[in-house]
């Protein structure tokens, strides 16, 4: 099939629907020659008392809106045209509100959000005129600054929902109760894990958690999958497994088809035609080494752990003998107390462990795999590089984990402690870091229309000829069209049109089947 009969087939799809509303009575559609045309319902400020509430559309030149799946909060950069002084009424902690939809949506998925101005950038002054431009983040930011979690969270805590503590954070520290960020269908369900929070950011809380649980749906057994990302898109607050966005579960809003062509090409339909593409890193074998992408190791230090019973008082002895236990030791004067050790072995107990990228490759779940339901259609993103013996060579990174078997853990069967071993401790802690260097092995940029349906972690199916072809048939680029995940995205509002640059990333590509 050649790149005009594939925009053609994308554009007879587009032209039967009746899509989007113009201002006014929402009865409209919009205008199909302008691929970069958009309605504003909302582009105002609250001041920080909530007693004014401006109209700012007259007075923004450019805005830039940014979600990422390694972000915990949005961020927004407003830049201002001032001709009125109108600075003068700001402070900082304004609320600012977008409400915009895109004529590339196919349902009416606005980009709406409400923003806190954290910072007023400087004020170039030209004459009469002022510009400057308003940083603004989500308020849940300010939250996160202010509030500290100092708790106990596990089975044990019956007021908390131990397989989703993500959310429960949220809603308590981050006030989302009852808001639509925090919507249940955003946070995956964990397995439980105890811990304790010392005076921690909700943020730094729920990231702690994010390379120690693992799934519940998908993984059984000994082929556990771990590795979770908390972030925040236009949907509110997520927080799931990296395998569980790469088959698609973070989808809400259906999977786009962007297409590369030439800008004059007879029959491109613009708005889900790509502008620009770039690669980055195409190959970068000193971060994947530095990063432990090829052959990674992990190791686990058991720490003597101390009974608040077993504290030294007084006269007692400051260490006990091998022969003696430290349930009974009796000092000189004859008081019988505990000597602060635990029978706990402590140190390295057990051997180093090994993971490479082919064992890490074979667990997960790809992105090319399950969304088209054709099952294993994926193979690794590259080949092992030759100077690199996976066989041979050292593993370049080691992490080191504090392994929870001492006094009072619970025995390999129960599940309540969450990862229930120490082996399994190792084993959540290697494959999630693995995990996320393997999720970003292929890497893509590009420019489209803007489109407010899209939002960081979704799929979007994107193709790419190559510089080949058979007969008339232009061949695909089997490295970079297919399925990707956006790991980011930055929609850029200017008064003559959006544009949306993506941050596209995938873990492997698809088999090659000639």
């Amino acid at each position: 099939m050649s790149v005009v009969e594939i925009v053609n087939n994308i554009a007879q799809t587009w032209e039967s629907i009746t899509y989007g509303i113009t201002e006014g009575d929402g009865s409209g559609t919009f205008d199909k020659d302008n691929a970069r045309d958009f309605e504003i319902q909302k582009l105002q400020l609250e001041t920080a008392d909530g007693s004014t509430v401006y109209d700012m559309t007259e007075m923004v030149l450019e805005f830039q809106y940014h979600e990422s799946i390694e972000s915990s909060f949005l961020r927004c950069d407003i830049s201002i045209l001032d001709a009125i002084d109108w600075n003068k009424n700001l402070q900082g902690g304004e609320k600012v509100t977008i409400k915009i939809l895109t004529g590339t949506s196919l349902r009416k998925d606005y980009l709406d959000t409400e923003l806190t101005v954290y910072k007023i950038g400087s004020v170039s002054k030209t004459e009469r005129g002022q510009l400057y431009v308003l940083h603004c983040v989500s308020p849940e930011m300010y939250k996160d600054e202010g509030n500290k979690i100092f708790k106990a969270f596990g089975p044990g805590e019956k007021s908390i929902d131990a397989d989703n503590v993500p959310k429960y954070i949220c809603d308590n520290y981050l006030d989302t109760a009852g808001t639509k960020k925090a919507n249940k269908f955003n946070f995956e369900s964990h397995s439980k894990y105890t811990f304790i929070a010392c005076s921690w950011k909700p943020s730094d809380a729920i990231h702690f958690l994010s390379d120690k649980v693992t799934r519940l749906t998908g993984s059984s057994g000994s082929n556990k999958q771990s590795g979770f990302l908390f972030w925040s898109n236009r949907n509110g607050f997520n927080f799931r497994s990296i395998d569980s966005i790469a088959k698609g579960e973070a989808t809400r809003n259906g999977v786009y088809t962007y297409t590369y062509v030439q800008g004059a090409q007879e029959g491109a339909d613009q708005r889900y035609a790509i502008e620009s593409v770039t690669y980055p890193d195409k190959a970068n074998h000193l971060s994947n080494m530095r990063m432990g992408t090829y052959k990674t190791s992990a190791i686990g230090i058991s720490m003597g752990v101390q009974k608040d019973s077993y504290t030294p008082v007084s006269g007692a002895k400051d260490e006990a003998d091998a022969e003696e236990s430290v349930d009974a030791v009796t000092s000189e004067g004859g008081v019988v107390s505990g000597t602060g050790l635990s029978h706990v072995p402590s140190g390295t107990i057990s051997d180093l462990k090994v993971l490479t990228f082919n064992m890490v490759f074979g667990k997960a779940d790809k992105v090319v795999d399950g969304i088209d339901g054709k099952g294993r259609q994926s193979q690794p993103p590259f080949v092992m590089p030759a100077f690199f013996d996976i066989e041979k060579a050292q593993p370049t990174r080691m992490k080191i984990r504090a392994l929870p078997g001492a006094t009072h853990q619970t025995s390999t069967g129960n599940v309540n402690n969450g990862t229930n071993s120490n082996v399994d401790v190792m084993a959540v802690a290697q494959y999630a870091a693995a995990r996320y260097n393997l999720f970003k092995a292929i890497k893509l940029n590009i420019t489209v229309a803007g489109n407010t349906a899209l939002t960081a972690g979704n799929v979007i199916d994107i193709k790419i000829p190559s510089s080949t072809q058979e007969g008339d048939t232009v061949l695909m680029d089997r490295k970079f069209s297919g399925k990707f995940i956006i790991a980011g995205l930055t929609h850029i509002y200017q008064r003559v049109g959006m544009t949306t640059k993506l941050y596209l990333i995938r873990d492997s590509i698809p088999k090659n089947i000639t």
